[in-house]
């Protein structure tokens, strides 16, 4: 597979699809807060739970990229300007907010070492307006409408099925709320539900035929797989 490079770009871009909300679910399972219960010290008291979910969700974003990379690939008669301004905000996002997991680290050791008052001052003061506005931002805003952006021209390629978008959109959105609240069912839910989404989109990408995947055959869905 090394020497085809058709085979093993196609296969890195749909295994990627399936890890990257895999990394996402597994992360969220890891992560050692308690649902409803906010506890400063959580971290430094789970170190090690938090050096997992940490990397995990570092990973989850990170493999999202080549994954992106190739259903943009795919995007060849509708929606190519979509995709194309889609993809490059997407990768761009993703790289961001991949960094911003090292932040959980320093959550660790400064509980670990300070009073509970001043680590939360020492967070607070870290967050300088060129973070937000250069990483965190963009981060959060890239990766999540791009994704969303990505699959929505895919679906006007009829690469897939306009479901496709709705589920990735659905998922970001239930994940995020589940996050924000420590709510365990939504904070799973939405990792389950982009895993179903890209992981039809990977194993698709898996299955096809290097002339495909070179755009030398069309492989567009049948109208009942777009509907369904």
């Amino acid at each position: 597979m090394l020497t085809n490079a058709s085979a093993f770009r196609r296969t890195a871009a749909g295994v990627s699809l399936l890890l990257a909300p895999l990394c996402l679910l597994l992360g969220m399972i890891t992560d050692p807060s308690e649902p409803g219960v906010t506890d400063p010290l959580v971290y430094a008291n789970n170190p090690a739970a938090v050096g997992v979910s940490a990397t995990l969700l570092h990973y989850c974003w990170v493999l999202f990229v080549p994954g992106v990379i190739g259903l943009v690939h795919l995007v060849r008669r509708r929606g190519v300007v979509l995709a194309n301004l889609a993809g490059a905000v997407t990768v761009i996002g993703l790289i961001n907010f991949s960094s911003l997991m090292i932040s959980d680290f320093f959550d660790i050791v400064l509980f670990q070492a300070l009073p509970v008052e001043q680590a939360e001052k020492i967070m607070q003061d870290a967050a300088q307006p060129a973070m937000i506005a250069a990483w965190q931002l963009p981060g959060m805003i890239g990766s999540f409408l791009g994704l969303v952006l990505v699959a929505v021209a895919y679906a006007w390629d009829g690469r897939a099925g306009w479901w496709f978008p709705v589920a990735v959109l659905a998922g970001i959105v239930i994940w995020l709320v589940g996050a924000s609240q420590w709510n365990l069912v939504l904070g799973l839910g939405g990792p389950v539900i982009l895993l179903v989404a890209f992981g039809y989109a990977g194993m698709r990408m898996i299955r096809m035929t290097d002339a495909e995947w070179a755009g030398e055959q069309p492989a567009a869905v049948t109208p009942s797989a777009a509907r369904a």
